[in-house]
């Protein structure tokens, strides 16, 4: 089995952070299952770090979108199995899905759905105020509203960029992590999630898996289990995304795509 995880991010940016993904997957994919590990790898933007990518909206859909379109066609061509949208921004997923042919899943969705299997409640902790509104979208669009009980800010705004440099000495974060799973826990959150893909491998490498009780989801395995499981599902009881809800273009639409 063969699973294309796309990032949004450009990994020469965060090095660390690619290292950290590569070893937790080897930990977590079943025998067999070959994660390809992808960075935003696009001419346009490739320089802009984080911060001007996800804080401006006309710079996201700039750079992101086309990134993900690009990506889910070169999956394809690789002879991929199924493809994770790596990203707590969950970029453009219902039109990932009209275009493949393969299952497409979103991180997002499968942290919530992990945790929603775990607990009622669930609360979402974050880097900085940039993801906030990202959270906010999928909570929306999923409906997800009357289970989530908040999303909470670890102690003082982090970027990842500043993050992907603390790997060898983790501990200062995980203390900043754990201090922002109490605050969620204090409002009501039985499940946590860390909302933001470095910060969950810093946290899921370093065995943090729960706080007082409350499970901490692992946010970067966990969509490579439900990657997985869509690939089983598919193959064994035929199971696939419904063309009612997500229409496949034409050919010639497809083909014109493609140069894109």
């Amino acid at each position: 089995m063969k699973i294309w995880y796309q990032s949004t991010l450009n990994f020469a940016h965060t090095p660390n952070y690619e290292k950290a993904l590569a070893a937790h997957f080897r930990r977590v994919a079943s025998p067999g299952t070959e994660v390809v590990l992808n960075g935003r790898k696009t001419a346009f933007g490739s320089d802009l770090g984080g911060d001007d990518v996800y804080g401006s909206p006309v710079m996201y859909h700039a750079v992101v979108l086309p990134a993900f379109i690009r990506s889910l066609l070169a999956a394809e061509q690789a002879g991929a199995d199924a493809f994770v949208v790596a990203s707590f921004s969950e970029p453009i997923l219902a039109e990932l899905r009209s275009l493949a042919t393969m299952p497409v899943i979103s991180m997002t969705e499968a942290s919530f759905m992990a945790a929603a299997m775990s607990a009622p409640k669930v609360g979402f902790v974050t880097l900085n105020k940039m993801v906030v509104p990202f959270i906010e979208k999928s909570i929306s669009l999923h409906k997800w509203k009357d289970r989530v009980t908040g999303i909470h800010l670890i102690e003082g705004e982090v970027s990842e960029a500043e993050l992907d440099t603390k790997f060898p000495e983790p501990g200062p974060y995980l203390d900043r992590l754990t201090a922002g799973t109490r605050e969620a826990i204090a409002a009501g959150a039985q499940v946590v999630i860390p909302a933001e893909g470095v910060l969950a491998v810093m946290a899921a490498e370093n065995g943090l898996r729960e706080v007082d009780g409350v499970p901490i989801i692992d946010a970067i395995g966990t969509p490579i289990l439900f990657a997985e499981m869509a690939v089983a599902l598919k193959r064994r009881t035929g199971l696939a995304q419904s063309r009612a809800a997500y229409r496949l273009p034409s050919a010639d639409a497809r083909a014109l795509l493609a140069s894109y």
